[in-house]
């Protein structure tokens, strides 16, 4: 399919964002080193193994006593257990050489200085490298740090990891009509996407600036596309054909090429995508009306980011559906819904406009013709 001007189907569009992005980017994807403790959420830029056994020594698995021989034992303070000795010992402790078995705090009983019980096992010794050895593959390169992870990276010797420099996003709202703090009136309207843009983008991956509140004159809208210095520009508002819809005329006077001219999709089907002559940086237009923004955001920002990260394009996951489903007039239909009993559920408020649908989504399923209730459907998943 041609790229000029062309409406696109919802995946053709997420597939032709993706590959964009590496044209929009430099050669090699900028990396940087941070801590461990503040890695939560970013993307690996490497691969990393352990640095140490796991554990490094034979350890402890519970509170007791370490013991060798059959008992009574005699405790003792010292490193190495001579035959019918104990040492007290903690959880995750190193164990004195000689160590036989453990005798858990609950099981043992002491008399002075002499400990008795019939229950000594050596089931609660942990063993030098029984969860991994020095050199094991714990994190391949393109994955999402998680807190568990880290954790695990940091038991064998990881201070720092060389993670993705995260791209940045300029977010350009648009509109004369916007309030951004207190009630709406009958000229005013609250502004809903400032607050969620940056969160979804930030749950992304992506590094936002400060937002920037544009009225609706093209060259403002211009002025500001053009003097960014972020990776990607995302805007709202003005997609559609109407007078006050200057999204075109923005890009053009800004040197720019729309790439995207709308997407087969409801909601959100006025989307654009466009590039920076210049720089080569990626446009997102996203439709005013809440819902379509977020599926625009979904359909265009989401591979790029992904791409800019050096991910893979975020897929779905084929599972039923609780109730029928309409196809939509065009190429697809995202409907906002969540997993409930290993059945998606479609939520309530869902038109072009809503917020409240979505607000108790888990992820969109992906219709692209009238599904019955227990067919399947496409799943995607919000980011976490």
């Amino acid at each position: 399919m041609s790229n000029n001007q062309s409406e696109y189907s919802w995946g053709d569009a997420r597939e032709f964002a993706y590959s964009l992005a590496e044209m929009c980017t430099i050669e090699s994807v900028p990396i940087e080193s941070v801590p461990i403790e503040f890695c939560d959420r970013r993307v690996c830029a490497e691969d990393l193994v352990a640095l140490t056994d796991l554990p490094h020594v034979d350890s402890s698995s519970m509170d007791g006593w370490a013991v060798t021989g059959v008992g009574p034992w005699t405790i003792t303070a010292s490193d190495h257990l001579e035959p019918d000795h104990a040492s007290p010992i903690t959880t995750g402790a190193a164990l004195p050489a000689g160590t036989q078995a453990i005798v858990r705090t609950e099981h043992g009983i002491l008399n002075g200085m002499r400990l008795e019980s019939t229950s000594a096992s050596a089931q609660d010794i942990r063993r030098a490298g029984e969860e991994c050895t020095r050199g094991d593959l714990l994190c391949r390169q393109g994955t999402t740090l998680h807190p568990a992870l880290i954790g695990l990276l940091a038991a064998t010797g990881h201070d720092a990891i060389n993670v993705v420099t995260k791209p940045s996003v300029q977010i350009i709202i648009t509109g004369d009509e916007i309030l951004t703090s207190g009630l709406p009136t009958q000229k005013f309207v609250r502004d809903s996407l400032g607050p969620q843009l940056p969160l979804w983008l930030t749950r992304m991956g992506a590094h936002v600036l400060p937002v920037l509140y544009i009225t609706d004159h093209p060259d403002q809208i211009s002025r500001a596309i053009s003097t960014n210095k972020a990776d990607i520009v995302v805007t709202t508002g003005g997609t559609a054909a109407s007078t006050k819809d200057h999204f075109q005329a923005a890009i053009e006077l800004a040197q720019g090429q729309v790439l995207i001219n709308g997407v087969a999709v409801r909601p959100g089907h006025p989307m654009k995508l466009a590039v920076n002559q210049d720089r080569k940086y990626p446009i997102i237009g996203l439709p005013g009306n809440p819902l379509a923004a977020i599926v625009a955001l979904f359909t265009l920002a989401q591979p790029i980011i992904s791409k800019m990260l050096g991910q893979q394009l975020p897929v779905g996951v084929s599972i039923p559906t609780s109730q029928s489903l309409k196809g939509g007039k065009s190429d697809s239909r995202l409907v906002p819904g969540s997993i409930e009993n290993r059945e998606f559920v479609p939520a309530l408020y869902s038109g072009s406009a809503m917020l409240r649908g979505l607000s108790a989504s888990t992820g969109f399923a992906i219709v692209t013709a009238p599904v019955d209730a227990g067919g399947s459907i496409e799943f995607l998943p919000l980011p976490g």
